[in-house]
């Protein structure tokens, strides 16, 4: 018979106490070494921590550990494994009391540190004074934010002056840009992302980690955003960042192409534009965003201009349909090769977009 306890822990625990779906499931062993488990057919994976995969389900066991602080960053922790190591132990570590509740074989649940009331209250509130020793842990209660808003948690205020302290520490440099961008990308997956930057905002966070991002966030026209794709909510949260601030942003938190490029096109439209536009600077902008070829990213980036331009996405659906209705076939017909063909096929395409009347486009009358 086995010697050791096993416990599911974390945001299974959590998530399940607020009638969420539990996806992944985070389970917790006391009283074993890793030859138990080995022992029992599981497989370990990862070399920083001694977490082991079941034989049958593949989900992750974990042995309980402490920590204790030795150097910088959210890595610079030596940790102990021994089985001698409690669940209070263990569970004093983690950075939520919300996230630091565990349920037993028998369904028992293992609170010793108020994270059930804390549920109850909607309230994110650190576990121990080793809260501030893990700077990453500003960026996942910022997470968190964005994610459990819609139940309505606000921040103790005695957590968010540790978070304070933790953004006047300096340990926020020593985030790398791949950690940073995946909390990010998280929290735009979020139905609330924009509380994200808001809870950076408030410990001080936000100019070191995003200082190219334009402070206040406009979010008059977020309506349904909720349900958009990750690249378009980050698009819609950087419009109001200077293009060139944004290239730096996006280049230095190494966002990927599908986030970066829409977001670009956003924030040059919405910095550079005016509506309504001139059939001239529709020709040249429709061109310049392939929207006659690339009809897909298009559509995402006007999902996106519409809401914020408070305009009709049909009317701009309309200018990529006007324009693409001109064949060059006909042109070629009527005699026009190379260069003239080019230049025929520009004026053709103003022609149409002319003709559509549409309230996007400047009226020279």
């Amino acid at each position: 018979m086995p010697k050791h306890t096993v416990y599911l822990v974390g945001g299974a625990v959590r998530d399940e106490l607020l009638g969420l779906d539990v996806i992944d499931k985070d389970w917790l062993v006391t009283g074993a070494t890793p030859e138990d488990l080995l022992a029992e057919g599981y497989t370990q994976v990862g070399k920083q921590f001694p977490v082991f995969l079941h034989p049958k389900t593949k989900e992750e066991y974990a042995l309980a550990r402490t920590e204790k602080k030795q150097g910088v960053g959210y890595t610079g922790f030596i940790c102990d494994f021994s089985p001698e190591i409690s669940l209070e132990e263990d569970l004093l570590r983690r950075d939520l009391t919300i996230n630091a509740i565990a349920k037993d074989t028998f369904g028992n649940l293992h609170d010793p540190f108020g994270g059930l009331q804390d549920i109850k209250n909607r309230v994110f509130r650190h576990v121990s004074s080793a809260f501030v020793e893990d700077p990453l842990r500003v960026l996942r209660v910022a997470r968190f934010a964005a994610r459990f808003a819609q139940f309505g948690f606000n921040l103790a205020p005695e957590t968010l002056e540790l978070m304070r302290t933790i953004s006047h520490s300096g340990e926020l440099n020593t985030l790398p840009s791949e950690r940073i961008w995946k909390e990010l990308e998280k929290a735009l997956q979020a139905p609330d992302p924009h509380c994200f930057f808001s809870i950076l905002h408030q410990c001080d966070a936000l100019q070191t980690l995003f200082p190219e991002l334009s402070w206040p966030i406009d979010t008059r026209n977020w309506h349904g955003f909720s349900q958009s794709t990750t690249s378009q909510k980050w698009a819609f949260l950087c419009s109001n960042s200077h293009p060139d601030s944004l290239k730096i942003l996006n280049a230095r938190v190494k966002v990927p192409n599908q986030f970066a490029n829409i977001a670009l096109q956003v924030s040059e439209f919405t910095h550079n534009k005016i509506l309504p536009l001139s059939t001239t600077e529709w020709e040249e902008w429709l061109t310049r965003m392939s929207a006659i070829k690339r009809p897909q990213p298009y559509l995402r980036l006007i999902e996106v201009l519409s809401e914020l331009t408070g305009s009709n996405i049909k009317d701009w659906e309309d200018l990529r349909t006007q324009a693409a209705s001109v064949s060059s076939g006909q042109l070629i017909k009527q005699g026009f090769t190379g260069a003239e063909l080019g230049l025929a096929m520009k004026q053709a395409r103003k022609d149409a977009l002319e003709a559509l009347n549409s309230p996007l486009i400047q009226n020279d009358c």
